[in-house]
């Protein structure tokens, strides 16, 4: 891929490519029960992580767009309609082609369509309830459409409501609402359900719409922040992603060791795991966001592994791994066997991502950019 990189900012385009590297990872362990215990436990953890950098990388990136549009003086209605557009021609044509093939794919091997399948072309399919079996993966991006719409909406309002309100201010405003009132659901879900174990906070937690609506917003609360105090922020950069990286390690590797868990601290882990996550994860990104290379292959690796991450995530698991596993089963596998099934996983996923990247993604966002695209 011959992309330009002047444009890129390569701190973050390596981040987005560690965060797809570690769903990859952790996904992999579906292939069997056989790793060695310390890869597992690795495992168990890095999807999430993954998922939650994504999480935030979007909020920083799209807080500082709808921060230059907000405070344009041609801000109107039909702004926030072509943001939406935008976001949504980077999202649903990739997400409804790959639905399709799971479909297909389900009918094949079970003879069967999925239940609640309509809820899954309207992205309801994980709103206030955890998601089936099938398409399991397409639950973050829920999370991230409804996000788009409900925030640059209530800015919409608040913008028209308050309008000698500096719009920087309303960002900030509508962004600690929306961080404070998914803060609040989960509040409510801890007085009024119990969960069991870890899957039981992961299903009916982590992954369901109306409590995780804040997840990109602590990215566009870090946005408003490093634009307000940037140059004190990179003063203490280094130390910030230092602190946030032992942070992160003890909250995904190390906090069970310290007796936080579902089973045991249910309102640590309902209440506090996430936002925690997502501060810790902030820390990090006034480090990446400034990180420089060099090296001009390894800055082209990295950016093409970033532009084509949307296409891993979607193919990699319910795709791709599922095909393998009903064509040449894995649960068995051990040693040597497992190891060379993990490398023709990785392969086949890297090359078809590629592909699928390169005649369906990448032609996409081309004509999105055109200018009569706008009009």
């Amino acid at each position: 891929m011959n992309v330009g990189q002047k444009e890129r900012n390569i701190g973050l385009d390596i981040t987005r490519s560690f965060a797809i590297l570690l769903v990859l990872f952790g996904h992999t362990s579906w292939i069997g029960n056989h790793y060695p215990k310390y890869v597992e436990i690795a495992m168990q953890a890095a999807p999430a992580f993954g998922v939650e950098m994504f999480f935030i990388i979007s909020g920083f990136l799209i807080g500082n767009i709808i921060l230059r549009e907000i405070q344009s003086k041609n801000y109107s209605f039909s702004t926030f309609k072509y943001f939406l557009l935008r976001r949504s021609f980077k999202i649903l044509p990739n997400y409804y082609f790959v639905l399709i093939l799971n479909v297909i794919l389900w009918y094949i091997l079970y003879n069967n369509l999925p239940d609640n399948l309509l809820a899954y072309f309207f992205l309801q399919q994980n709103f206030s309830s955890p998601s089936l079996d099938f398409y399991r993966i397409s639950w973050c991006l829920s999370i991230e459409y409804f996000s788009y719409i409900l925030g640059p909406f209530l800015l919409f309002i608040g913008i028209k409501a308050f309008p000698i309100i500096q719009r920087k201010y309303v960002y900030l405003l509508v962004t600690l609402v929306v961080i404070s009132a998914f803060n609040f659901s989960r509040i409510y879900f801890y007085f009024n359900y119990t969960l069991s174990d870890l899957i039981d906070w992961d299903d009916n937690i982590r992954k369901v719409v109306i409590y995780r609506l804040d997840a990109i917003y602590y990215g566009f609360l870090l946005r408003y922040i490093y634009n307000e105090f940037k140059g004190k922020i990179l003063k203490i950069k280094n130390s910030l992603f230092f602190i946030g990286l032992i942070l992160i390690l003890w909250l995904y590797l190390f906090r069970a060791h310290f007796g936080i868990s579902v089973e045991k601290t249910p309102g640590f882990m309902i209440l506090l795991f996430l936002p925690l996550s997502s501060f810790f994860l902030c820390c990090l990104i006034p480090f990446l966001d400034n990180l420089k290379l060099k090296s001009k292959q390894i800055s082209t690796f990295f950016i093409n592994l970033s532009l084509m991450s949307y296409s891993i995530y979607l193919l990699h698991y319910t795709i791709i791994l599922h095909t393998m596993k009903a064509i040449f089963p894995s649960d068995s596998l051990i040693e040597i066997e497992l190891f060379l099934y993990t490398l023709l996983y990785w392969g086949i996923t890297f090359l078809i991502s590629y592909i699928f990247y390169k005649i369906y993604e990448k032609p996409l966002m081309d004509f999105r950019d055109k200018p009569y695209f706008k009009k």
